[in-house]
């Protein structure tokens, strides 16, 4: 019974001294991809234009991030963490049947901060929150059964498509995708 009270404590001092925070809910699916991500996720960047109307930069300029990819049929799905805030993370929707990509700024804990659509080639626009909600309710129960899956640890990596990217933006230095 001691055992049981001490592994517990450790578990729940290593929670709070990684922020993965409490393990339900939201908290529970970007904790666990988070550190996926940061600790075996490829290097990629994200595009000026989508960085800077998300409000990442203020200025036109990469963002570099720890990515995770999955492929659903026509969807790519990445899973973004910005390597120098990584409480920001940012989740990518490319539909390649509708040439269309959407893009969440999510808080660690999965708080909707920002979402922004583009068709693929055109410029980024912002979408009102209440209008983005229901496709991030659908990325969200996607990753956090991804989590789900994954929680032996991660299998090996899809092969990345290349994601469209805004117009004008240039090509990120090097990575498996970008979005």
């Amino acid at each position: 019974m001691k055992a049981c009270g001490r592994v517990g404590r450790l578990l729940f001092v290593t929670i709070c001294i990684t922020g993965m925070g409490p393990l339900r809910g939201d908290a529970a699916w970007t904790g666990a991809l988070t550190q996926q991500a940061l600790t075996s996720g490829f290097q990629a960047t994200l595009p000026p234009h989508v960085s800077v109307v998300l409000g990442l930069v203020s200025k036109s300029e990469s963002v570099p991030v720890r990515q995770l990819v999955s492929r659903t049929g026509q969807k790519v799905h990445t899973y973004n963490v910005v390597v120098a805030h990584p409480k920001d993370v940012v989740l990518f929707v490319v539909d390649e049947s509708a040439q269309s990509t959407i893009a969440f700024l999510l808080s660690s804990g999965g708080k909707l901060r920002k979402a922004v659509s583009y068709p693929n080639g055109g410029e980024p626009h912002e979408l009102p929150l209440s209008e983005a909600r229901p496709s991030l309710a659908r990325e969200r129960r996607y990753w956090s059964d991804y989590a789900a899956g994954s929680s032996a640890g991660p299998g090996p990596a899809p092969k990345p498509a290349d994601v469209p990217k805004p117009v004008d933006a240039p090509k990120p230095p090097s990575g498996p995708t970008s979005p």
